[in-house]
Parts: structure tokens; C-alpha cells; sequence
């Protein structure tokens, strides 16, 4: 036999949904071992043995933080919103200054946001009565912004993808790497997972040094509509002669 040595690359699709950057793709067993001891003897050992598949498991590694892997690892939704003008939001000034106050949507900071009294009568001025981000505004201690005030803010809105975590269940995904073996030449590397299965992701970098994973373990379930003699119902494996 030659060499068959291994270095796997390739992009991932899940339900034909190309999933971007993986950094770890893996797949294997967990057994459940029966064993019998013998007691017909001194000194130990096994009289008998049976090992049974208990799981076929998976992980993944993605790096892209797509509304639709982090919904799938926060078993969450998607949604949008367009760009647009919000006119005369109604916000209130906090009870303490210097503390955030969140608009509903997010804000385009490279378009000056208008806050004026509620009613309109008094306009405030940027970086003197408030900053801005996309998050909200800070109405600041030293402006002349009083506490508990309620104000009108007109923005532009950013284009934004939505996830809603914890709304959904785990799903079913037909996953497939269409890959390649750098060892070998960049041989073509075709695997299916007939029925995955994820859990959600147990931690999501939102502030790090380095760049974020989104790190997700499954099992990969029988496909009972497999019945041809000879396939597998978990999981298929091509790769060039």
C-alpha cells in the first residue's frame, strides 16, 4: 500500500448552505463495551467481550459569524431590517447621567442623529449634551441634558441581520464537506453525514484577542430511508483511488 497520509481541507455545507470558514471538521465513535470477567481462574482477564456503537459524534469548528451559524448555535431565529429614517423615536434620559440610553434599532453613526426636548422645542447638540454609537446615546453630566427627560431622537437605522437566541430547537441537517487531501495532491474528499444533528454551542467569543470560533458537537443519526444493501446510514466517505 502507499502512502495514504492525510491533511483535510474544504468547505462545508449543511443542508447545501455553504457554512464558510471551518477550521475543524471531525467524526468518530463511542462504544459501549460489555465485558464478562472469567472467574474460572486466578489472575483476571475477560472470559468474553461484546462492543456495541453507542453514538457516532461530530464536531465542527466555523469561524464565520453568520446570522445563520449563530442561530443554529444559540438554537435561535434570524430576521432583518432594512435601512431607513426613524423620525422622533421617544427615548428618556436615565436617572443617573453618563449612562446609555438603547434606541430600538441600530444607529448609522455616519449620519448626525437630531435630539431635541419631548415636545419639540429644545435641540441638543452632539458631543456637548450627548455622544452617540450605534447602540444608543450617553446623555453626559456636563450637557445640558436634565435627568429623567424625555426626548425625541431622529436617526438613520442600519441595515441589520437579527438572531434571537434560545427560540428554536436543534434541526436536522444533511452535512457534506466537499473537500481535499492536501497530503495527497489536493485529491478530491467527499463526505456526507446523512442526518446531523448539533447541539448548541456551549461558548461564543464576543470579545477576545483572537479570532472568534463558534464550536458545535452532534451525533450524526441513522437515515432509516437508506435501505440499498451495503450503504451506510450514517455516513459516506469518497476519496480518490
Amino acid at each position: 500500500m502507499g502512502d495514504k497520509s492525510y491533511i483535510g481541507k474544504g468547505k462545508v455545507y449543511l443542508n447545501d448552505r455553504f457554512v464558510g470558514n471551518v477550521s475543524e471538521l471531525t467524526y468518530g465513535t463511542s462504544e459501549d463495551k460489555k465485558e464478562l470477567k472469567d472467574f474460572t481462574s486466578p489472575g483476571g482477564g475477560n472470559y468474553n467481550a461484546v462492543t456495541r456503537i453507542d453514538a457516532v459524534n461530530i464536531k465542527m469548528v466555523m469561524h464565520d459569524y453568520s446570522a445563520e451559524n449563530l442561530a443554529m448555535a444559540l438554537f435561535g431565529s434570524t430576521s432583518s431590517v432594512a435601512a431607513g429614517a426613524v423620525v422622533d423615536e421617544s427615548i428618556a434620559s436615565a436617572a443617573q447621567l453618563d449612562t446609555i440610553i438603547q434606541t430600538t434599532d441600530m444607529i448609522d453613526t455616519s449620519i448626525a442623529p437630531v435630539v431635541t426636548s419631548d415636545p419639540a422645542g429644545t435641540t441638543y447638540t452632539v458631543d456637548t449634551d450627548y455622544t452617540v454609537s450605534a447602540a444608543g446615546i450617553v446623555v453626559l453630566s456636563t450637557g445640558t441634558i436634565p435627568v429623567s427627560t424625555a426626548l425625541l431622537i431622529s436617526y438613520t437605522k442600519k441595515a441589520v441581520d437579527v438572531i434571537q437566541a434560545l427560540t428554536s430547537s436543534g434541526q436536522e441537517y444533511k452535512l457534506m464537506l466537499d473537500g481535499l487531501n492536501e497530503a495527497q495532491s489536493s485529491a478530491p474528499t467527499i463526505i456526507v453525514v446523512h442526518r446531523a444533528k448539533f447541539g448548541p454551542s456551549d461558548e461564543i467569543s464576543a470579545i477576545g484577542d483572537d479570532f472568534g470560533a463558534i464550536t458545535l458537537g452532534g451525533d450524526a443519526l441513522k437515515d432509516t430511508s437508506i435501505t440499498a444493501g451495503g450503504l451506510s446510514q450514517y455516513i459516506e466517505i469518497k476519496q480518490a483511488a
